[in-house]
């Protein structure tokens, strides 16, 4: 990988997630290509933090990549378990969202901090606290219950 290509990817990590996910990120990140060139996932050590959308290049965080991501959805307690299982965030559980507008990828938290999955997010802020309905988060990866 040429160091361009690492700095482009980095611009636009930065830019799309904030300038402060690379300092956050810290050490040197790896990008996989694919036979044809194009980029597919980017690794932080030995784990996925990002993978990359075939239809338009963005990178999408991985339950490792939120970690670092400063776009934050927090959920109430009693919707925890059910993004747990993979259903998507309703309006009426959302406590706050931080940093995100419409189409962004979050990181979707419970109210006690511990993080539940990643998704897109669907409506702002102020819909989320006028309309109180329908769902939020579109859900893309979940932290498996330990339940049952």
């Amino acid at each position: 990988m040429d160091q361009l290509t690492k700095d482009v990817v980095r611009g636009v990590i930065s830019y799309i997630y904030g300038p402060d996910v690379l300092r956050i990120m810290g050490g040197e990140f790896r990008i996989e290509v694919s036979k044809t060139g194009g980029l597919r996932r980017i690794y932080l050590g030995d784990k996925l933090i990002f993978t990359i959308r075939a239809s338009d290049g963005r990178p999408l965080p991985t339950l490792e990549g939120a970690r670092f991501i400063n776009k934050v959805v927090i959920v109430s307690r009693e919707a925890a378990p059910f993004v747990k299982q993979g259903r998507s965030v309703m309006a009426r559980f959302i406590i706050d969202i931080r940093n995100a507008v419409p189409g962004d990828e979050v990181a979707i938290y419970s109210e006690d901090g511990e993080l539940l999955g990643v998704g897109r997010l669907l409506l702002s802020r102020d819909e989320v606290l006028s309309v109180n309905r329908g769902v939020a988060v579109k859900l893309r990866q979940h932290v498996r219950s330990s339940e049952g």
